[in-house]
Parts: C-alpha cells; sequence; structure tokens
C-alpha cells in the first residue's frame, strides 16, 4: 500500500512539475485581470472595506498594542511582549499586515499608481514591525509601529471616505 501510495505521489509530483513550466502555450491570451503570470486566477472573497476590517486593522492593531508606556499617579508601566507566545503574536500579525499589501494590489482592489504606492510602503513598513518582533526588540517594534501607523494614516486620509454625517 505505502509503494502504491508513494507511486501516486511521485506521479502527481511529476505531473504539477511539468504542467507549471511557467510559460504560456505558443498562441496562449496574455493574462487578464484577475489572473496571475502563471496562469492562475484570482478569487477574491471580501471586498476592500472587509479586507480592512477584518484582516488587516485586526492585525495591525495587535502591533499597535505590543509595545507602550502608561503613567498614572501610581506609576508608570512598560507594556511589551513578555513570552515567546506574545511575541509571536506580534510576529504573525505583522506578517499578515506585510501580506495583505499585496492583497490590496489585486485586480478589482488596486484603484491607481498612488495606490500601490501606498500598500508597498504598508509591506516595508509592516516588515519592519516583523523584523522588530523577531528580534524580540521593544524599542524597534515601537518605532516601526509608528512608521506603520503613519503610512496606514496617509494612505487612509487619501482614500478613506469621511464619515457621513
Amino acid at each position: 500500500m505505502r509503494a502504491i501510495l508513494r507511486c501516486l505521489a511521485l506521479g502527481a509530483a511529476a505531473l504539477l512539475h511539468g504542467c507549471n513550466s511557467g510559460e504560456a502555450p505558443v498562441g496562449a491570451p496574455a493574462p487578464s485581470a484577475g489572473t496571475s503570470a502563471q496562469g492562475a486566477s484570482f478569487h477574491t472573497i471580501a471586498d476592500t472595506k472587509q479586507l480592512m476590517n477584518w484582516i488587516i486593522d485586526p492585525s495591525a492593531d495587535v502591533v499597535w498594542g505590543a509595545v507602550g508606556t502608561i503613567v498614572t499617579e501610581q506609576g508608570t508601566e512598560h507594556i511589551r511582549p513578555k513570552t515567546d507566545e506574545e511575541w509571536t503574536a506580534v510576529r504573525n500579525s505583522a506578517a499578515t499586515v506585510a501580506e495583505s499589501g499585496n492583497l490590496l494590489m489585486l485586480p478589482g482592489r488596486a484603484r491607481d499608481q498612488e495606490w500601490m504606492t501606498f500598500a508597498s510602503k504598508l509591506i516595508d513598513a509592516a516588515n519592519e514591525t516583523l523584523q522588530a518582533a523577531e528580534a524580540k526588540d521593544a524599542e524597534a517594534l515601537f518605532t516601526a509601529g509608528s512608521d506603520l501607523y503613519l503610512v496606514c494614516s496617509a494612505c487612509h486620509e487619501k482614500y478613506l471616505p469621511p464619515p457621513s454625517q
């Protein structure tokens, strides 16, 4: 039974490798909106607002809430991840925000070249937060989180409609 499964797995791998040469067949149409250069089509589920509300904002909030200082009459409290699990949660959220920049560039979401620039800056800033979380460096995370906030705010200033009155 194992031999049969191994043969099937090897055959499937060979078939997939042969079908994924990266080159379009001669005479094949160029990829269209929603299609990658390799021919895979994109099937987005969430619209841009949902992507922001369900994925990007909650993940960015984890990053922004991970470090800080609270000063009260009782004293100063320094907030930062303390355990490996807390650092991992911040890292994972930063990675989610970074990869979401790519989702913002997909056809149907991308609006214009400035949008693409903001999405690229989002990726870069979120990657800095990811690197700080990997290094378990609270100060670097605070700085990178601030840079991420500035990128988000600048994009929202241009593209987020004002709240209805």
